[in-house]
């Protein structure tokens, strides 16, 4: 899928690991509680289907293996050689889902087969997500356990993560509507970060603040909507420890009501990167140029994609004479449409193999 383009709204951000430092587990849980950072509307997450739609899948998928392999050249062709470890988002992984499209687990492997790292998921009587245990094999066996708290209308209002070491509390507070509006976390008893959101009458989160303890800023969002409810425009202000950076985002639109134009990041009228988007007649993404403006030196990403929403094309353009670097994908499909094979290829020479294994309840 579109990944760097299209953006999720929902719990999905959930099964992200948290496993790094915990600025980035902050964030994540923003995310979890707010359905921001990545989102600009409250009522996405109501439009979202199930876990296995999260990770592209079609139909109703049990599980699913992923192995990544070595590929070696053999004059005009090549063959498959040994078992690699993960990289990027091709990975060595096993995932099983329930008959209601929850995760049951997901479990990650070394090419030599010994576990780096699960995720094991819980569910009350309701199927709603009740725990969460991440296990990181590597090294001492870390853990983080997550327990989720739910309001009478299913909505989480408390978070609690701990280990051994540690234990937050994210406490979410939600106006009439059901909305989060703020969140606070607290690590023994006191006030390490708060999140607050403000919406219009449309449900368009048109405010965002983010907090140090009670009430030192670190970062401050305002956004702007047209009259289709989409975002248009987006200003950031980021408090640092030397200085303060203020930039903005504007977003236009085709008739489709599609991203097609992204002026990113805007600092000055010349120092900015313009994203431009077309698009497949069934709305899916065809192609992406992200271009900087503004710097002597820069590099022009594009990405291609099929009409099924896979990555096919992935370049990148130095304004220099250093040699332009093309990366390809070619997959092969199931019955279901999900793609079961995909060929990594650089500059046409063969990469790596990873081999998907899908099975269904159906």
């Amino acid at each position: 899928m579109a990944e760097k383009y299209i953006h999720s709204c929902t719990l999905l951000i959930i099964y992200k690991s948290v496993r790094q430092h915990m600025k980035k587990t902050i964030i994540i849980l923003i995310l979890i509680g707010f359905s921001t950072y990545s989102c600009s509307n409250s009522s996405s997450l109501s439009k979202r289907k199930d876990d296995i739609s999260d990770y592209g899948l079609n139909g109703k998928v049990k599980s699913l293996k992923s192995e990544v392999f070595s590929l070696i050249q053999q004059k005009d062709t090549f063959r498959i050689g040994n078992k690699e470890n993960s990289s990027g988002l091709d990975r060595n992984i096993t995932i099983e889902f329930n008959q209601d499209g929850k995760l049951d687990f997901e479990k990650e492997y070394y090419a030599n087969g010994k576990l780096i790292n699960e995720v094991l998921y819980t569910y009350d009587k309701d199927n709603k997500l009740i725990k969460r245990k991440e296990i990181d094999n590597y090294g001492k066996g870390s853990f983080y356990d997550n327990e989720f708290l739910y309001n009478s209308k299913d909505s989480i209002t408390k978070w609690i993560m701990s280990n051994n070491d540690f234990k937050r509390i994210h406490k979410i507070k939600r106006d009439d509507k059901n909305r989060p509006v703020k969140m606070e976390i607290f690590q023994n008893d006191t006030i390490v970060y708060v999140y607050k959101i403000e919406y219009d009458k449309y449900d368009n989160i048109i405010s965002e603040k983010e907090f140090k303890s009670k009430d030192i800023p670190i970062k401050i969002i305002d956004r702007t909507f047209n009259e289709y409810h989409l975002k248009s425009k987006e200003k950031v202000v980021e408090y640092n420890t030397w200085d303060t950076l203020v930039y903005e985002s504007h977003f236009f639109y085709n008739s489709d009501r599609n991203l097609t134009l992204e002026k990113h990041n805007i600092e000055n009228n010349s120092s900015l990167t313009e994203i431009k988007n077309s698009y497949y007649e069934n709305g899916k993404l065809k192609e992406s140029v992200s271009k900087p403006i503004g710097s002597s030196y820069f590099v022009i990403t594009v990405e291609k994609f099929n009409k099924k929403g896979d990555l096919i094309e992935h370049s990148r353009i130095p304004s220099d004479e250093s040699s332009k670097e093309i990366w390809e994908y070619k997959y092969k499909y199931d019955y279901k449409e999900n793609w079961i094979e995909k060929i990594n290829f650089k500059d046409n020479k063969p990469l790596r193999i990873i081999k998907r294994s899908i099975q269904y309840y159906e």
